[in-house]
């Protein structure tokens, strides 16, 4: 018990930390380069659409999204190629550009993220990820960085969660997009079969899928989760 709430005292100063930081950066002019004007006359042809609220609660996607890089470091090394799966507007990947690094993503096609992402001259591959399908060929397929964050493909918490056959199926094909050392990334939506998301004892995923990942040395900060050498660890299984 104490061990955990170290660690979990650990987390929230380290989480404190990259949101400060994300705070200066934003300020700074991280993402000066975007031509809001456009960007607010996109978003007008989208009302309707479920993901508007990244651009309503605009400066808080800014924040969230440059506190990733430098949650996962990126501030601290340039020339990382990065592959993020739902990538949707992109706003990441602009922010790991703007450090120095190489990112493309992969998300549906949909047209209001592909009007953000080509405003902001990102790269990116059309693809809906699906169970016990292969991705598509990605351009410069060997990845330092593999990136997901707050997934949905997953289905978590809904109809078609996946479980380990899907994990596994998925996994061992992105195998094939990670270079040597690479890092995975995930960041999960809330699964359902886990204790509630407040809970001190919070598992982000059911216990058939924390012993999958963990068989893999993944590790796990709240609903974050990581496998250093994840294509060393991906293979053995």
């Amino acid at each position: 018990m104490v061990q955990r709430l170290v660690e979990r005292l650990r987390s929230v100063a380290r989480r404190g930390v990259a949101r400060f930081r994300a705070k200066r950066a934003v300020r700074a002019g991280l993402f000066r380069g975007i031509e809001f004007e456009k960007l607010r006359a996109i978003r007008q042809g989208y009302d309707a659409h479920p993901f508007r609220k990244y651009h309503d609660k605009f400066q808080h996607s800014l924040v969230r999204n440059a506190e990733r890089i430098f949650t996962l470091g990126l501030d601290r090394t340039k020339g990382l190629r990065i592959l993020d799966l739902g990538c949707g507007f992109g706003y990441f990947m602009y922010a790991a550009r703007q450090f120095g690094h190489h990112p493309i993503g992969l998300d549906q096609d949909d047209p209001y993220f592909n009007q953000v992402t080509g405003l902001l001259g990102l790269r990116k591959v059309l693809h809906t990820i699906t169970p016990f399908e292969p991705l598509p060929d990605i351009p410069e397929g060997s990845f330092d960085l593999i990136t997901a964050f707050a997934t949905c493909f997953d289905r978590a918490g809904v109809e078609g969660q996946w479980g380990p056959k899907e994990w596994e199926f998925f996994l061992t094909d992105l195998a094939r997009f990670m270079a040597p050392g690479c890092l995975l990334h995930i960041k999960f939506n809330q699964y359902v079969g886990t204790a509630r998301p407040r809970s001190f004892e919070c598992r982000p995923v059911p216990d058939d899928l924390m012993d999958y990942f963990r068989s893999m040395d993944a590790r796990f900060d709240k609903r974050a989760m990581q496998i250093p050498n994840a294509l060393l660890h991906v293979a053995a299984r």
